[in-house]
Order: structure tokens, then sequence, then C-alpha cells
């Protein structure tokens, strides 16, 4: 999956195997955790990439069931997301959030929240000085049709990691 802002911020995910491939144990939490490789590029071009377990196969549908309804207007915006999940689409490991801060017509403002894992190759920054879960995000400029593309992106992505 591909997001590209308008003002060139840029977000790759993509799921690069099971954490454990030789699992395969029906609804066995350890069979359904999902490797994924994350790129980030901010619009001021700061950039890093990380590889985590930051998903479980069920979370990933998860994933595409929101990416999917914010490209259909359906999330409610937000200027200050919670850990409350309300506003927010969280996780189990908290690597990764997702959230809109406004719909304006055609295009959606999206948020891309990264934490831990997620950003601790960015640039500049150490453990002591990363903010809290969820504090910092990657803002991304959308149309709807952008938005549908990634969703549809994410679908075929995950195609190859069913739930097991």
């Amino acid at each position: 999956m591909h997001l590209t802002s308008t003002d060139g911020a840029l977000f790759e995910l993509r799921p690069t195997g099971y954490q454990y491939p030789a699992l395969n144990t029906p609804g066995d939490w350890d069979a359904n955790w999902l490797n994924v490789h994350g790129q980030v590029r901010t619009a001021a071009g700061e950039s890093w990439t990380f590889h985590d377990p930051s998903l479980t196969t069920w979370e990933a549908h998860e994933l595409h069931r929101w990416l999917q309804a914010a490209a259909e207007g359906r999330i409610e915006p937000t200027d200050s997301p919670g850990e409350d999940g309300e506003h927010l689409l969280a996780f189990t490991e908290p690597n990764l959030a997702f959230s809109v801060a406004s719909v304006v017509g055609e295009e959606t403002l999206l948020r891309v929240h990264l934490s831990l894992e997620a950003v601790a190759g960015k640039p500049g920054w150490t453990a002591q000085s990363r903010p809290d879960l969820y504090e910092y995000s990657v803002p991304f400029r959308l149309d709807r049709r952008r938005l549908q593309t990634a969703a549809a992106q994410w679908s075929d992505d995950i195609a190859s990691f069913p739930p097991r």
C-alpha cells in the first residue's frame, strides 16, 4: 500500500511474511502475526524505514475495512484522536495507528500515527526523545480515489497472508 500526499509525504506499508511461518494452528495468535515493512517520508524530507511484527492477520483485514470506510467518507474526523478507539484505528502492537483529521469535499486529511519501533529509525530521535504512543503522526492529503486505490492495494498485499 502506498499513500502519497499532495505535499510529497509518503507512506508505504506491506506485509513481508508471517512472524512464525512454521506455526499453523487455527486461531492461534502467534500463528497470525505478520511482519510488515514500512517506509516513511515526511513533507519536510525526513525518511526512514521499519520492519517489525506490527499487525495480526485479523488487524490487517481491519485496516482494509477502515481504509475503505475512509475512502467512502464514513470515518468521523477528529482534531485530537485518543487511544479510546473511537477516533483512532489502533492495533495490539502500538507501532501504527490511523485517524482522519478532516474531510473537505473529495479530500481527506489522513494521519498515520507512528510509535515505538515504527519511529525508532527516525533521524535525530533517541529512545528518550520519542513521543508518547500515537502522539507523532504524518499527515496525508488524499482524494477519495487515492484512498480507494490504497485500500485495493492493501487488499492485494494481504491476500497472500490469510488468517490461520
